[in-house]
């Protein structure tokens, strides 16, 4: 495998293996039997979330010299007698704030963890241009124009895909959901869809009835259409057939998702999720996994993290306020998803760190790295990942630098959770890492079988 040699070996599951089985995926009464897919949920942070007051070297003396103020240590006592982190993995130099207490179960168990020093390898500290990269999977580069999980749900696109493939549950797509596959967006819905459905009927595509033998019509075949050639500096024309062909095909297909989204809004969700933006996004994408209709890959934001000021130390602030909704919005979604976290994995990410130095108004400013987080059943869980050498090691005395490129988490996370090359498929243009930058913080997933 190019790029991944070592890491995974290609076999016969790699590159459109389908996991969905043979035959129609859904009845005419929607119910489905195929198999759970594999799943990948990211939540995107927005605005540059701090790493180190969120997973807290509370043992290293550097850390209490940059941040006199907003510091957390495990024996100091917040208002309402709270620690201002607490300590993890039996460690005395790693704690988590204690806002994300939530999470310490999961961590436990091997079902969360966390990886230091993540990020681009781009120095840019714009929001802009930091999240754009790092939403089409290029530091760097402005000429591709399509999201990283756009080109994945692209480079293995089938005839037998399932309706549902992409979501973002927000009403605009994010970047990463960006390009040539059609991709939902949020408050998509059936309402009076039948009045225009039959339109978008097979039946009514004079190429497809022609070839099947239902009409006399000679129709035309979208198979049969030749772009241009060498000869030719500009294609031919499509004719009214085959413009009405490829309009009722994509028509059809856009039913078929919007009646797959619907299907998941009357699943039930089976835990209790704390109010705001991200909880409602986590429970639809929760719903929608539930419903069976091909779930792969979805997205979910949450803004507020370029905190300049009153980040907060023990005594509480605005990080701690942000974690905590994070914490119990993720706890939510695994008690809610259950067993079928086996194969859905979420991936938290964010643009770039902070400085590792406080700035006079109690916060921080734009930094390099930062952490990942991935949550699931199938981690290899109990340590934390990235290499961290202390808080000696920055860029300038400045930054936390960046070891662990995030392509090389978002490669792992395709090659594990689907058995795909997505080097060969040029998923990561112009990236090709070495064996070892893999992180291995996951299990491989096993295929099912059809």
């Amino acid at each position: 495998m190019a790029g991944a040699a070592g890491f995974l070996s290609v076999d016969k599951y790699a590159q459109g293996y389908d996991f969905y089985g043979k035959g129609d995926p859904q009845d005419k009464k929607g119910k489905s039997d195929r198999p759970q897919a594999p799943t990948l949920v990211t939540i995107f942070l927005r605005g540059g979330a701090d790493m180190l007051n969120t997973f807290v070297p509370f043992g290293d003396d550097m850390y209490h010299k940059f941040r006199p103020k907003i510091a957390l240590r495990a024996d100091a006592k917040g208002k309402n007698g709270e620690k201002g982190c607490i300590p993890i993995l039996k460690s005395d130099y790693w704690g988590i704030n204690s806002g994300l207490a939530s999470l310490i179960p999961l961590i436990d168990k091997g079902k969360c963890v966390p990886i230091f020093n993540a990020g681009s390898t781009d120095q840019t500290r714009s929001h802009f241009s930091a999240q754009d990269y790092m939403e089409r999977g290029v530091p760097g580069n402005t000429l591709v124009s399509t999201g990283w999980l756009n080109r994945y749900l692209e480079a293995t696109r089938k005839s037998t895909d399932a309706p549902l493939r992409g979501l973002s549950a927000q009403t605009l797509l994010p970047r990463a959901l960006r390009g040539n596959y059609p991709v939902l967006a949020g408050n998509n819905h059936t309402t009076e869809l039948d009045l225009f459905a039959d339109l978008y009927n097979a039946q009514n595509m004079v190429g497809v009835t022609e070839r099947a033998g239902v009409t006399m019509d000679k129709g035309s075949s979208l198979e049969g259409f030749k772009a241009a050639t060498a000869r030719t500096t500009v294609p031919r024309a499509l004719n009214a057939d085959q413009t009405r062909d490829i309009i009722t095909a994509s028509g059809n297909a856009a039913v078929e998702r919007i009646r797959a989204l619907d299907a998941a809004a009357l699943m039930q969700n089976d835990a209790n999720y704390p109010n705001g933006g991200l909880s409602n996004q986590l429970s639809a994408i929760a719903r929608v996994i539930k419903a069976n209709v091909g779930l792969e890959v979805a997205q979910a934001d949450l803004g507020g993290w370029d905190m300049h000021s009153d980040e907060g130390g023990a005594m509480g602030g605005r990080m701690a306020s942000a974690v905590q909704h994070l914490g119990e919005c993720i706890n939510a979604f695994v008690e809610d998803l259950g067993p079928r976290m086996d194969k859905v994995m979420i991936l938290v990410m964010t643009e770039f760190g902070r400085t590792v130095h406080e700035n006079g108004a109690s916060g921080t400013d734009h930094g390099r790295g930062s952490y990942m987080l991935a949550i699931g059943n199938m981690l290899n869980g109990g340590r934390t990942y990235g290499t961290w050498k202390g808080m000696a090691d920055t860029e300038g005395g400045r930054f936390l630098p960046v070891h662990t490129d995030f392509r090389a988490v978002f490669a792992e996370s395709l090659i594990k959770l689907f058995r795909v090359d997505p080097f060969q498929m040029n998923i990561f243009p112009g990236y090709k890492p070495a064996a070892d930058a893999y992180q291995n913080y996951m299990k491989q997933l096993q295929p099912v079988e059809a």
